[in-house]
This record gives C-alpha cells, sequence and structure tokens, in this order.
C-alpha cells in the first residue's frame, strides 16, 4: 500500500482553520501549524505568517488588526450588507449576483450554488439564469453575460420599486446562504447609512495608505474592513462599492482600490491621445492667498546637504518656481524638461505617495506651467519633488517652511538663503603651489584618471579647452 502523501503547507494551514472558532493571536496559529507542517525555513514562524497574509488573506482568514486572525466563516457569519435595485432588476424581477455578491461568497463557490432565503430563513424560489447585456467599455461596446438569480415571485410579494433596497444577511458563508430583507427607499434611514458608509470608506482608506504598493487588493480588503467594522451586524450602509465610488480619496478598477488620482496605464496612453492642449486645472484661492509669500527649502535628493531657500508668492506659477530653481541649482535654463509632484503622507507613516503636478519646458510652457502656488493649497510642513532633465533624472526635495507677508519693495521669487559652501580646490592650480577654488569638474579626465578632476576657470580655458565639463555646485 503506498504511502499517504504528506498535507502542503496550504492544506495545512486549511486543517488547522477549521479547528478554530473565534480570533486568535497570529503567532499561537502559526505555532499550531509548525507543530502539523515542520519547517525548514530559517524563521519558520515568519515564514508562516508571510504565507497567511500572501496566499490566505481574503480565502480563508481576515486579520482584524495586525497580531489577530479570524477565520472567514467565523469572521463574516451574520455579516449585513445592501444591494441597491436598479431598474432593470426591479422590472424584470431579477438580481445581479455580482458584483453585489462579489467578496462576500467564498472564492471558489460558484455563482448557481448560492442558496437565498427570505426573512424568515425559509429557502427562496430563485433560478440561476444569464442575462445578454451591452456594455461600452475603453476600446467600444461588447455583449457579455450577466449571472442573475429570477426572484420573481418575491419581488411581487413585496412589490419591489426600483432604488428599493435588498439587505443581506451571511447566514452561512461554508454553504453559501444568504438571508434577503426587502427595504423601501421611503424606509432608508439616511443617517445610519451616512455613519456607517462614512466608517467603511475610513477603514478602507485607512488599509490603503498602509498597503505597499499604492494598491489594494479587492478580495482582500472588503472582508477586512467588513470585519473591522464597528456593527458589521447591524444596520447596513450603502455596498461597498457606491462607498468607494462617493469617496473622492481613492477609485475601484474592478480588481484593486488605489488612490483617485491613480491611472491604468491604458487610460494614461488614452489621456495622453486625446489631450490636444493642456488643461489648466480648477484652483480657488483668495486674493490674499495669492500676496502670500510661500518660504521653501529646496535639496538636492541624493546630496540633502545642497540646499537653497527659495521664496515665491502664491499669484505665481510653477514656471516661475521652475525658472528659479534652474537659476538656484545651475541647470541649463535653455534645455531639458522640469517636472513637480506633490508628495502626500500615506498615513502616519514615513512613506510618500505622489500626486504629478505637471511639467514644465525651458521657454516656460508646459502642463504644470501655469498651475498657480497658492492654487496647490500647501501647507507649513508640506512637500513636493522636483525633477530636472528627464533624462539624468536630477530630483530635488521642496518643504514649505513658512508662509509670510510679502516684504515690502521685494521682487519674487528669489533666493534668500543657501548652505554653507564646502570649497574643494583646483587640482592643477594646487600642483604650482596655489590655492584656487574648483569651479569646474572635467568629466572626459575623471572618467581617465578614475576620479574627480575639479579645476578653476582659468586652468579650465588653457588646459581642458575641448573637454566636457560641469559647473560645480557649492
Amino acid at each position: 500500500m503506498a504511502d499517504k502523501q504528506p498535507l502542503s503547507l496550504d492544506k495545512t494551514i486549511e486543517q488547522a482553520l477549521a479547528q478554530v472558532h473565534g480570533p486568535m493571536p497570529v503567532d499561537e496559529f502559526a505555532r499550531r501549524v509548525l507543530a502539523i507542517y515542520p519547517s525548514r525555513a530559517k524563521n519558520p514562524l515568519t515564514a508562516v505568517r508571510g504565507n497567511l497574509r500572501s496566499e490566505h488573506l481574503g480565502k480563508t482568514l481576515v486579520f482584524p488588526d495586525r497580531q489577530t486572525l479570524v477565520p472567514l466563516r467565523v469572521a463574516m457569519q451574520g455579516i449585513r450588507f445592501r444591494i441597491p435595485l436598479t431598474r432593470q432588476e426591479a422590472t424584470q424581477g431579477v438580481l445581479y449576483i455580482e458584483p453585489a455578491f462579489q467578496y462576500f461568497r467564498r472564492q471558489e463557490m460558484a455563482p448557481q450554488d448560492i442558496q437565498l432565503l427570505d426573512a424568515g430563513g425559509r429557502p427562496l424560489a430563485a433560478r440561476f439564469v444569464t442575462l445578454k447585456q451591452q456594455r461600452t467599455g475603453p476600446l467600444g461596446s461588447f455583449t457579455c453575460d450577466i449571472p442573475v438569480f429570477e426572484l420573481g415571485d418575491w419581488y411581487r410579494t413585496h412589490r419591489i420599486r426600483r432604488n428599493d433596497s435588498v439587505l443581506v444577511t451571511i447566514e452561512d458563508w461554508e454553504r453559501g446562504h444568504f438571508r434577503l430583507e426587502h427595504e423601501p427607499v421611503k424606509r432608508r434611514r439616511q443617517q445610519d447609512i451616512e455613519r456607517q458608509n462614512q466608517e467603511l470608506a475610513n477603514l478602507l482608506f485607512g488599509l490603503l495608505e498602509a498597503a505597499h504598493d499604492e494598491r489594494l487588493y479587492t478580495h482582500q480588503a472588503i472582508p477586512t474592513a467588513y470585519a473591522r467594522l464597528s456593527e458589521p451586524r447591524g444596520y447596513p450602509g450603502d455596498h461597498w462599492i457606491e462607498v468607494i465610488a462617493h469617496d473622492a480619496r481613492m477609485r475601484w478598477d474592478g480588481f484593486a482600490i488605489h488612490y483617485s488620482e491613480f491611472r491604468s496605464p491604458l487610460e494614461a496612453m488614452l489621456l495622453s491621445a486625446t489631450r490636444a492642449e493642456d488643461v489648466v486645472p480648477e484652483e480657488s484661492y483668495s486674493r490674499e492667498q495669492a500676496r502670500q509669500v510661500y518660504r521653501f527649502t529646496a535639496a538636492l535628493q541624493d546630496r540633502p546637504e545642497l540646499w537653497r531657500r527659495l521664496e515665491i508668492q502664491g499669484e505665481q506659477t510653477l514656471a516661475d518656481f521652475d525658472d528659479i530653481l534652474r537659476e538656484a541649482f545651475q541647470h541649463d535654463t535653455g534645455d531639458h524638461l522640469g517636472g513637480f509632484w506633490k508628495l502626500l503622507r500615506r498615513g502616519t507613516s514615513q512613506r510618500f505617495r505622489e500626486v504629478e503636478l505637471g511639467d514644465i519646458d525651458p521657454y516656460g510652457e508646459g502642463s504644470g506651467a501655469e498651475q498657480h502656488i497658492a492654487g496647490l493649497r500647501l501647507k507649513p510642513g508640506d512637500a513636493l519633488k522636483y525633477v530636472y532633465d528627464f533624462g539624468d533624472w536630477i530630483e530635488h526635495r521642496l518643504v514649505l517652511e513658512e508662509v509670510a507677508t510679502p516684504e515690502a519693495g521685494a521682487t519674487y521669487p528669489r533666493i534668500v538663503a543657501q548652505n554653507e559652501p564646502q570649497y574643494q580646490y583646483c587640482q592643477a592650480c594646487q600642483r604650482k603651489r596655489r590655492k584656487t577654488i574648483a569651479t569646474w569638474m572635467c568629466h572626459e579626465c575623471s572618467d581617465a584618471n578614475q576620479q574627480d578632476v575639479l579645476v578653476c576657470a582659468a586652468c579650465l580655458n588653457n588646459e581642458h579647452e575641448d573637454h566636457y565639463a560641469d559647473e560645480i555646485l557649492y
């Protein structure tokens, strides 16, 4: 008789989860798994924890907090959600299965295996069918099959109309049993719904802020957020799709939740192809904000000891800012693009997401050229990223120190301070026992000598006249 094959790690985890009936510390559960499935990993606990998050989160379990897990069959039991009925659903007596039940049912469960119950817990006479529906996407119109439940008798009994809601309770997540209740639109408890909506939106946005790569996989996020609601089994708010759609901070692409400014590669390509000319975004600021002076400290990202303090008025533009930055850091004023991004802190972490503000060409034109500083709505402590030359990618960090009143007779923008220069000396002059500040680096000689060759202007003209050199920034 052949030896029984050992369980895989995933099967071991599922077997161990079947014995868990409530919240459990993650490390305690990982030890249970390792007692059945010994690991050769350098850090076995870390390996199991990583597998739980990458392979099982949203599929078999959720984390109500970072140190605790709950099996999904337990976490989802009794959770309630709302399905708003469309005109077509109400007229045809059907209930769309997706995306209404998406992420509320077990991933492996086929839609036709869902069991619908009435308010008293009795099985409903619901027939699974598919409807042909015309849809429009980025590449044009197409026809698709929409899985639905036919519920004509139930709809007629309850006199269901468009904009009414079906309130759904998860009676048994593992077996796919869902209890339905009808709520006429006139009985909606709007204040309670708005409170629930805000809590759910904040939970989802908090998960997005904590996500490693600025996107939140929906199959993990939705069960987690509902499990963390203060009253997940109470009166339900709007469906999570509506909650995200009405929150200006984020958007759903059908697969993951992103920040609202996110654009897929296809969306970015279509936007670029259809934008005949740059559109200046709408701005709102007062006359007083236009007069105010915004004082920034600007530093090279890879050489933060090289900094400049700059002042610019609110009524001036990113084109004006680009101009003074080129002057401050000795960048070519007649070549290469510049670009600005707004840096937004992600939660309470030290990570930032970048919101593109636009590019500026050497002639003061470009997608960001006409954006006014006051229109950026910056406050002290906020940061921008500035890049000069998208080829060499010379990056700067700009931090707003203060918003002040303008100085009488001053001309803005202007450079008001800089780092104490750490001068280096011309190597050619040093060989002649002279001490002259080096102002140029010869790239050709540096490459040949495998070290920086620094010279003054006179030695550059005399000894490196035909060589490629860059002015040294102090």
